[in-house]
């Protein structure tokens, strides 16, 4: 399969349509994610982590070596990362985690959630870059026809932020 990249920019969606492209990658094979929990203290862990990881843990798969959008080098881009399978019930949990939607960022003191990634067959289909305002999707040619047809806007390449 060759692989084309898209871009997505948050302007061009919703909080629901973010969560409609979730749906629309897990219908297309995406099978498990991973997401960075910002915690500027150490007591924030209990009321914004813990919550969150009582709900994804029976469905860890552990620590895996996957692609991420972000790390100290580029060297770092690919590093042992903890990935839960994608499902229903994660999805909520991750919905519950990104109250303004896939794409938004917004950090607050206590701590926030950021950077999502999606995998499929352990590569890397779905990737936001939170602070960075932008996400990228790897998908096939007739993929992203379908990602046309289905009303999701994307850009050939990084959409410039004016």
């Amino acid at each position: 399969m060759t692989v084309v990249k898209r871009y997505l920019a948050p302007s061009d969606f919703s909080s629901a349509e973010t969560w409609r492209l979730v749906e629309w990658c897990h219908a297309l094979g995406a099978d498990e994610f991973t997401i960075d929990c910002v915690r500027a203290v150490a007591h924030v862990e209990a009321k914004v982590w813990r919550p969150f990881e009582k709900v994804v843990f029976p469905f860890s798969r552990g620590e895996k070596t996957r692609e991420r959008m972000s790390g100290p080098t580029a060297d770092d881009l690919t590093r042992s990362t903890e990935v839960w399978e994608l499902n229903p019930v994660t999805m909520r949990a991750l919905k519950h985690a990104l109250r303004g939607g896939l794409l938004a960022y917004d950090p607050v003191e206590r701590g926030w959630f950021e950077d999502p990634i999606f995998y499929r067959e352990e590569s890397l289909m779905l990737g936001v870059l939170s602070h960075e305002a932008f996400a990228v999707l790897r998908i096939s040619d007739l993929e992203s026809a379908q990602l046309l047809a289905a009303g999701f806007v994307s850009h050939d390449s990084l959409p410039r932020v004016s």
